[in-house]
């Protein structure tokens, strides 16, 4: 989680930024789409990059706790593996991550840009039992996720994008009880309906 230390704010402001460069027409569709969004189950594909250092059922369990995640949120997550194409958001692991780059961070996402994600995989995998490490994992892609659908940089107070996970938020990842607030779900949708706009 990128500046995991680090609470942001503004959150209406950055979204409007990324509202306001829109043309006129495409802002009206935005506020058309945006009421369909709540009420349908909406649909993003993840790709997986083809040399992920993470394999097997630690990969496969982690993809289901996110997809249980945004389940719960009305969106469905369709993984992928390979190169992506296009602006088709990209996951990429890290197995050797240097201990002062990004300190403290498991992953970080590029919100703004709309495709790349990278995780320390090593640091997650250090951070737990291997037996939970998916559910770690899971939560991890999640937060990211979430920024790239969002598109801005911000995080809550409570739950899965909280800047900083305590060691209670940690037992409910493992009991998997962590969840989007209803202001992480809002935001979710406006960014899919602005990134649904956007490919049109």
């Amino acid at each position: 989680m990128e500046g995991i230390f680090d609470q942001s704010s503004g959150v209406d402001s950055k979204l409007g930024r990324v509202f306001r460069r829109l043309p006129k027409w495409k802002m009206a569709l935005v506020a058309t789409i945006l009421p369909m969004c709540a009420h349908a189950q909406q649909r993003v594909t993840v790709w997986v990059r083809q040399d992920a250092v993470v394999h097997g059922q630690a990969l496969i369990g982690a993809e289901a706790v996110a997809s249980k995640l945004f389940a719960a949120a009305g969106v469905r997550i369709k993984w992928c593996y390979g190169h992506p194409t296009g602006d088709a958001i990209s996951i990429a692991f890290s197995e050797l991550t240097p201990s002062d780059y990004r300190p403290g961070s498991m992953a970080f996402a590029l919100p703004y840009e709309g495709v790349h994600i990278t995780v320390f995989y090593d640091r997650i995998s250090r951070a737990t039992p291997a037996n939970l490490a998916p559910a770690l994992l899971g939560h991890v892609l999640a937060h990211e996720i979430t920024h790239v659908l969002q598109r801005i940089d911000r995080h809550s107070e409570t739950g899965v994008m909280k800047s900083h996970w305590t060691n209670r938020d940690l037992d409910q990842i493992v009991a998997k009880r962590l969840s989007f607030t209803a202001e992480d779900i809002e935001l979710i949708h406006r960014g899919l309906a602005v990134r649904a706009v956007e490919t049109k």
